[in-house]
């Protein structure tokens, strides 16, 4: 049978100590109303604010229902799994090799294959003027830096 008592100053009780980095025993020094404000750490002798033990949570684990799946076989969530479709069909049965290597100082055009050397393969959706282009790559788009369009 446990009796819950009122704290008193003077009681003894776990805090965490910030001096001491862990939950260690401290004497009761303040309260404010029924509730400990301030206590002293019994190890450092440091006083400070109350800081309760938190209690740590078990990592919760997800189940999947039989019919509906939310990430893929290698853990890919919905919405990257969503943008690679996308990056699919926008492709389409276009050759890889015929991409253009991007560099911030190239001009390109709407439809184009660009090779990025950090996002690989994209696939420019739209110009964004004055200098700038929208492209999509496998996991998703980017709008990226590019030469001013030509005026004729």
């Amino acid at each position: 049978m446990k009796i819950d008592k009122q704290p008193t100053v003077g009681d003894d009780i776990d805090s965490r100590c910030l001096k001491c980095k862990d939950v260690t025993n401290h004497t009761i020094v303040a309260l404010v109303g029924d509730q400990v404000a301030r206590v002293q750490c019994n190890v450092c002798k440091g006083t400070h604010n109350f800081r309760p033990v938190k209690i740590e949570k078990k990592p919760t684990v997800r189940r999947q229902s039989a019919g509906r799946t939310v990430a893929g076989k290698n853990g890919l969530t919905s919405r990257v799994m969503k943008a690679e479709a996308h990056f699919r069909e926008l492709i389409g049965g276009r050759d890889p090799l015929a991409a253009v290597s991007y560099a911030m100082t190239a001009n390109f055009k709407d439809g184009d294959l660009v090779d990025h050397p950090v996002f690989g393969l994209g696939i420019i959706t739209r110009k964004v003027p004055p200098n700038k282009i929208e492209v999509t790559f496998k996991e998703g788009s980017k709008v990226l830096i590019c030469a001013p369009a030509e005026h004729k």
